[in-house]
């Protein structure tokens, strides 16, 4: 009797979280099950719109509360006090339709992020112009008052004089658009390390830092210094950002192994409430609590699981990098010029993240992925693709 009692009571615990629970709260999660059965994409794009109007509006409202010579001189007195810790370069191009301030986006929450950072004591950030249109990228032009800025494609390229590679930077014709962006990318990057800084972070002009974002990189980089194995200590790079639409559950491995975990620590949860009990009723809290756990997360999805590693900068997992999307890169000095020299030869075969990925290959590298993602992607238009929109289910986030 006491059995069938407690399988009532489960069953109704099921029932009511799957039914009553669970559905409300999924259509309102991006990625969940749920969420286009409630809403369709024209709606959500609206609504992506609309999130990125207002963060827009909130970054020039920051930069008019600034007074513009100080903004910049923090920067210029960092460059001149010595060795720098961390140098964050921001690429950026002219869009078709300037109006979506994404750089402005980005580099007001950057700017705000270094100024009240702790982890990196000396700290240079610069907006890397590399449209070919010397005055015409205006959104990068009103924002020089603030940060620093240096231009690809200026004829005093400055330390670029004596680099390898500066007779492929002056180039401006007989090159495809994904030809141009890496070599842009290699401009940038080379112009960062340029300054000698320890670590380089290069970040696409429409990507947002989260406000942890350089407290959980600080986090890892003290941990990966624990290990005495060189590809530990010597990674090539960690990668801050990868699209959340492959964050998801899926046949692989690892990831159904994740599952398997879910569903071990959902039957510990409900074994608690049976310790007690006969050995058959344990065993049904168990497998209950197991299935219940698998399901709640599959519905959930992988994306909004790894939200709850937000508490603590220590719970973020450091997993080995995968070979897309380069929003925002972190690079120790080291790895910077073989890179370099490896882009420049292979600029003519390669998109820049699968160029790079081929870098780790070739020299049996190590890098890594941060999860869950340190920088939310903001461009659902891209630079290259004026006309194409991406999943706007991506671009429905809180700034936390």
């Amino acid at each position: 009797m006491k059995s069938l009692h407690t399988l009532l009571w489960l069953v109704l615990l099921f029932v009511i979280t799957f039914t009553l629970i669970l559905p409300p709260l999924c259509i309102r999660l991006p990625f969940s099950k749920f969420y286009y059965l409630y809403s369709n994409k024209d709606d959500i794009s609206k609504k992506a719109e609309l999130l990125n109007a207002e963060r827009y509006k909130k970054s020039l409202a920051y930069f008019s509360s600034l007074h513009s010579k100080s903004s910049k001189q923090f920067y210029l007195d960092m460059k001149k006090s010595g060795h720098l810790d961390l140098v964050v370069a921001i690429i950026t191009v002219k869009r078709k339709d300037g109006t979506l301030g994404y750089l402005t986006q980005s580099v007001a929450k950057m700017d705000r992020l270094l100024k009240e950072d702790r982890n990196f004591e000396r700290k240079f950030m610069f907006i890397c112009n590399v449209d070919q249109n010397l005055y015409g990228h205006e959104e990068a032009r009103k924002l020089e008052k603030f940060i620093p800025v240096q231009y690809r494609f200026k004829n005093s390229t400055g330390v670029h004089h004596n680099s390898p590679h500066k007779v492929l930077y002056h180039l401006q014709k007989n090159f495809d658009t994904y030809q141009k962006e890496t070599i842009d990318y290699m401009f940038c990057l080379e112009m960062a390390h340029s300054m000698n800084p320890d670590y380089v972070l290069l970040m696409e002009d429409d990507t947002l830092p989260l406000p942890m974002a350089l407290d959980v990189v600080n986090t890892k980089l003290r941990w990966l210094t624990l290990f005495k194995s060189e590809p530990m200590k010597n990674f090539a790079f960690i990668k801050l950002y990868y699209p959340p639409k492959w964050q998801g559950f899926a046949n692989e491995m690892r990831r159904i192994l994740e599952v398997i975990a879910i569903g071990m620590v959902g039957g510990g949860c409900f074994l608690i409430f049976a310790i007690r009990k006969k050995i058959l009723t344990q065993y049904l809290y168990f497998v209950f609590g197991a299935i219940y756990f698998i399901i709640f997360a599959l519905l959930l999805d992988r994306q909004n699981v790894l939200e709850l590693r937000r508490i603590a900068s220590q719970l973020y997992s450091l997993n080995i990098s995968p070979g897309c999307c380069t929003p925002a890169m972190f690079y120790p000095k080291w790895v910077i010029p073989n890179l370099l020299n490896y882009l420049a030869d292979d600029n003519n075969k390669h998109h820049t993240d699968i160029a790079i990925y081929n870098f780790l290959t070739n020299k049996n590298l190590t890098a890594y992925q941060i999860e869950p993602n340190l920088f939310a992607h903001i461009g659902m238009y891209t630079s290259i693709h004026q006309n194409s929109r991406k999943d706007p289910q991506e671009f429905i986030f809180s700034m936390y």
